[in-house]
């Protein structure tokens, strides 16, 4: 077991009061309900009757009612989040922020809404066709990457009448304010507007977005068999004409998608001058593990049909918590085996880190194993 030892991140119900006082419930039984709900991304109400503790409908009245679900109840709650965010960092991580710069990424996250919104109009985003809908709450993260890992540094909610340039903007505030010292700023191409390389651009923001190919002036770039740099303009002949440079990566497909062709991917990027297109390609394929990272921060994250945009923004920064606590468990407590001249990494893996934690608030509540309660509901259907 590695022997460095990291300060104890300070629990979550320290960092978010929720002012919960009942008879049979306060801040930290919420918490273990939440955190319980989360690690098996159930409801709730199950999360309720696993631990029989106390109904689902008492916690979701005590959340409702400790949870400001107006505009300026959400973005207040937003702000509790990022310092929560923040403080689960690792200390020596957050010292470095003032004099190293960091490759950032700032991505959107959209879970689908059915229904109509609490109480007003701009709680819900339209977007593409998923999950059965078009309407999305959809929130955006600002993540870091320190020792070769990702770490999500902080949320934002996303209103349906602000542009990206809007939502941009408050990340990168939420950066400058921590003092994170931006070296790259990857984005994805959802973010592919000439008004957002215009704002970055004039921040001095060097950027690598991927560009869709739409349209005949696009395609026709995409000719021969080398990759290339070229300066495009997009919006031409508008008041919005905005020119950038491009990268343009010629890849072999390889088989992927059953295809054995050449692709073309486009980049639009500022300031990246001395990096060759094929790196650039390499460096935003990695991106830190975003799209991946993503699908773990969903393992983590309750269920909710609940239409309250607070208690939902809650749930999803829980599960970006949890997620920091994962990276930072996997690259201070790392298990080495040693095999004559060969070392073998055992990582510490999310599923794991779950089952520790429900582990943990079962024994607080003494709850019998669900394997148990099934086997001896088998051995009274035998002996009957």
């Amino acid at each position: 077991m590695n022997k460095r030892q990291i300060k104890h991140t300070k629990p979550v119900h320290s960092e978010l009061p929720l002012g919960i006082e009942g008879r049979h419930l306060d801040d930290a039984a919420v918490w273990d309900i939440l955190i319980y709900a989360s690690v098996h991304g159930l409801t709730i109400e199950a999360a309720c009757t696993e631990l029989a503790s106390v109904s689902g409908n008492t916690v979701r009245e005590h959340l409702n009612d400790a949870l400001d679900d107006s505009h300026a109840g959400v973005v207040a709650l937003e702000q509790q989040l990022n310092q929560g965010l923040l403080s689960q960092l690792p200390q020596r991580f957050r010292q470095q922020f003032r004099w190293k710069h960091y490759d950032v990424a700032i991505d959107l996250v959209e879970v689908a809404y059915h229904g109509q919104a609490q109480n007003e109009p701009n709680e819900v985003r339209r977007s593409k066709a998923k999950a059965g809908t078009t309407h999305f709450h959809t929130y955006a993260t600002l993540a870091v990457v320190h020792d070769h890992a990702r770490y999500e540094l902080a949320l934002t909610f996303v209103w349906a009448h602000e542009t990206l340039v809007e939502v941009v903007n408050r990340l990168l505030l939420r950066a400058k304010i921590l003092g994170v010292q931006i070296r790259r700023a990857y984005l994805d191409k959802g973010f592919c507007s000439s008004a957002l390389f215009r704002f970055l651009r004039r921040h001095r923001i060097a950027y690598v977005i991927p560009v869709p190919l739409r349209g005949k002036a696009l395609k026709a770039l995409c000719a021969g068999r080398r990759s290339y740099r070229t300066q495009y303009t997009f919006n031409a002949d508008t008041p919005e004409a905005y020119t950038t440079d491009l990268v343009l990566v010629c890849k072999y497909s390889g088989g992927r998608r059953g295809h054995h062709r050449i692709e073309w991917l486009v980049y639009a990027v500022y300031a990246v001058d001395a990096i060759p297109p094929q790196q650039i390609h390499a460096l935003y394929r990695r991106r830190f593990g975003i799209e991946s990272g993503y699908r773990q921060i969903h393992q983590v994250r309750a269920w909710t049909t609940s239409r309250n945009p607070a208690l939902r923004l809650l749930l999803m920064g829980l599960a970006l918590l949890l997620f920091n606590v994962y990276i930072t468990l996997r690259q201070f407590w790392l298990t080495v085996r040693r095999f004559g001249n060969r070392n073998r990494r055992i990582w510490l893996t999310l599923k794991r880190l779950a089952l520790w934690l429900a582990r943990l608030i079962e024994t607080r509540y003494q709850v019998t194993p669900l394997a148990q309660v099934a086997q001896s509901q088998f051995d009274a259907l035998s002996i009957s």
